[in-house]
């Protein structure tokens, strides 16, 4: 998804970024050894690093979630490591969630706080286990009530659903939350420079 990523680059003020993409951009930007990260995603990441030095877009996330495993959330099989541990050399194994705390931070809560169109496009952790970082983000997105709110994906829209149904429920009657599946192709869309006849589309291009 490195295309339809950079395109989305160039129209955004702010990008957070989760999941594999992040591990991949912080393996690649400061050299740190994540298990499920392999040098070929690293090699195509740099690019997005080296745009990423000129523009400083990307907002980082300074606490993630390592787990031994990656088939449920055991006990005493997962913690918390810090961004700073990462470019000291410290070796990850699976980095499947932000914490939450992540969002404490001035440079992220004040980016979120001032925005004025947010486009969802996917999940921060790895479903059904590690929703903490996905759910924080949700309720800081919803405080901001003068944003323009695109949820685009079916599994985005079903994780908001699920994690904070009373957001979800309000989204529905709020003329500037729009809720659509087809994430994939939104990005495609977005990558082509075209939006189609999708209105969700139109707005992002009108507003970003």
């Amino acid at each position: 998804k490195i295309g339809p990523l950079k395109a989305l680059y160039e129209k955004v003020d702010h990008l957070i970024l989760g999941g594999l993409m992040y591990n991949t951009f912080i393996s690649a930007k400061y050299g740190a050894s994540i298990r499920g990260v392999s040098e070929e995603d690293r090699a195509l990441a740099m690019e997005l690093v080296e745009i990423d030095r000129k523009q400083n877009k990307i907002v980082e996330m300074d606490f993630l979630v390592e787990s031994e495993n990656m088939e449920k959330k055991a006990e005493g099989q997962f913690r918390t490591i810090s961004l700073d541990a990462l470019k000291n050399g410290e070796t990850a194994g699976y980095l499947l969630d932000v914490d939450p705390k992540s969002y404490r931070d001035e440079k992220v809560s004040g980016v979120i706080a001032s925005a004025g169109t947010f486009f969802v496009n996917a999940v921060m952790g790895l479903m059904p286990s590690f929703w903490e970082g996905s759910e924080a983000l949700y309720r800081m997105i919803a405080a901001n009530r003068s944003a323009r709110k695109l949820f685009a994906g079916g599994d985005t829209v079903q994780e908001l659903r699920n994690l904070c149904p009373g957001i979800y429920m309000s989204g529905l009657d709020d003329p500037n939350t729009y809720y659509f599946t087809g994430g994939g192709a939104v990005l495609s869309a977005i990558e082509q420079g075209t939006p189609y006849d999708m209105k969700p589309i139109q707005a992002l291009f009108q507003e970003i």
